[in-house]
């Protein structure tokens, strides 16, 4: 007779793997806890099958949680990353118009932080290792280019060190993004050059388009990016800064470059400025885009006014967020458009969740995708149980949105960290047994 499993006693991938899987140790254990509720269900919930959830959750405990760092308590020293306003390393978000899951990480090791790697430059080598031996299309041309080009080399770290140019700053280089499609994944690297303008001299935007164009030998790029490099130029006295870039690790002859600036003011005028590039694209594609952004825009309500990054400091875990952040924007760069294809996101990190998740359903209704907007404000909160949905204000962290192809794309990025009601970083009695 066949064997039977009941479906009331059946039990779901994380709860199978959580009995199956072994851990190098607890600090691992413990990532594995706080992040993976979260992200075997938000898999669950977007409509990836269970042979997908079992395949995605091992790639999750093989190559993500290994690079996660110490186990984060109040108190505790570790390596603060640029992805989370808590210095947190690892972050899911979530493409709403296609139901794709989505994380990003920045890899963390033993030496991240220390006298032999104080700026985090290393690890990310061995961690892209893992994924490349799992993926088979994973291709580190460009990354090699841009890491060369753009983050802290052996002399330059000494010299921002010995300095203590990196005092305040943000230390994060380079971190990781991977998108799940298909069973399989594809690999993004996003970098920081802010610490290697400390130690040339050279601003942001020039040490991102000098490297662009030593990737882009056959200048294919010339055009989008030239245009892109007036823009940016253009606004240098202004509140628009030039950030970090990215680019898929794929063949080059198929990879994206975007180049990322953040605008201070936080108004519509400026974020139509930033869609429509100074008003240098005017496009009905563009036009459309804009018409859909602005219902975004009054969905969202965002406060308006002038934002800044915080210099250096990050919020202690669990503590109530109460600060704006400034707009952001990408910048594709494709050989077959002339012009930089915008992408812009809203911080709507310190804002009440509740009302932006009825923003999120409300915009995705209108755009005819049903089951998200039915399901999306039930399934936020589902993975943080033991909060306060009146009070919360922290899980969404950004609202991203693009226009291509006559299709809209909304993504929404979220706070993902001891969810599924696990709790640990806010005990004294976990404090005490790291010291």
């Amino acid at each position: 007779m066949p064997h039977e499993t009941s479906t009331v006693t059946a039990l779901e991938p994380f709860q199978v793997l959580s009995k199956i899987l072994d851990f190098a140790n607890e600090d691992q254990r413990d990532w594995w806890q706080s992040t993976g509720p979260m992200f075997a269900k938000i898999l669950k919930d977007a409509g990836y099958n269970i042979h997908a959830q079992y395949s995605y959750l091992c790639l999750h405990h093989k190559c993500v949680v290994p690079y996660l760092g110490p186990y984060p308590a109040n108190g505790r020293d570790r390596w603060m990353s640029i992805l989370s306003r808590f210095g947190l390393p690892y972050e899911l978000s979530l493409n709403c118009s296609n139901s794709v899951v989505r994380f990003a990480f920045e890899p963390i090791g033993p030496l991240s932080g220390t006298e032999q790697d104080p700026f985090n430059a290393h690890i990310i080598w061995e961690c892209l290792g893992k994924l490349a031996k799992l993926g088979s299309e994973v291709d580190l041309q460009w990354f090699a280019q841009f890491k060369k080009d753009l983050v802290l080399d052996a002399e330059e770290t000494m010299f921002v060190r010995d300095n203590g140019l990196d005092k305040g700053q943000v230390k994060t280089q380079n971190k990781l993004g991977v998108d799940l499609k298909g069973g399989k994944f594809e690999v993004k690297m996003y970098i920081y050059p802010y610490l290697k303008s400390v130690a040339t001299g050279i601003p942001i935007e020039q040490l991102m388009f000098d490297s662009v164009r030593r990737v882009d030998w056959e200048r294919k790029l010339h055009g989008p990016l030239s245009i892109l490099e007036d823009y940016i130029n253009s606004h240098k006295d202004k509140t628009l800064s030039a950030r970090l870039i990215s680019c898929d690790l794929i063949d080059p002859s198929r990879s994206r470059i975007k180049i990322y600036v953040a605008e201070q003011t936080v108004d519509w005028l400026h974020l139509e400025d930033l869609w429509t590039l100074g008003y240098r694209r005017q496009d009905p594609i563009t036009i459309s885009g804009l018409q859909l952004l602005r219902e975004l825009w009054d969905l969202l309500n965002i406060p308006e006014g002038p934002c800044h990054f915080p210099d250096g400091g990050y919020l202690e875990l669990n503590s109530k967020v109460n600060e704006r952040l400034p707009l952001l924007a990408n910048y594709t760069l494709h050989p077959n458009d002339p012009y930089p294809a915008p992408q812009v996101y809203f911080h709507t990190f310190g804002v009440g969740d509740a009302a932006v998740a009825d923003a999120v359903a409300t915009f995705c209704a209108r755009r005819g995708w049903a089951e998200m907007a039915q399901t999306y404000k039930d399934n936020l909160f589902s993975y943080y149980p033991d909060g306060d949905t009146n009070e919360m204000n922290h899980l969404q962290s950004l609202v991203s949105f693009s226009y291509r192809d006559q299709k809209a794309y909304l993504s929404v990025y979220l706070h993902s960290f001891e969810t599924g009601g696990w709790r640990k970083s806010w005990s004294s009695e976990a404090i005490q047994e790291h010291l």
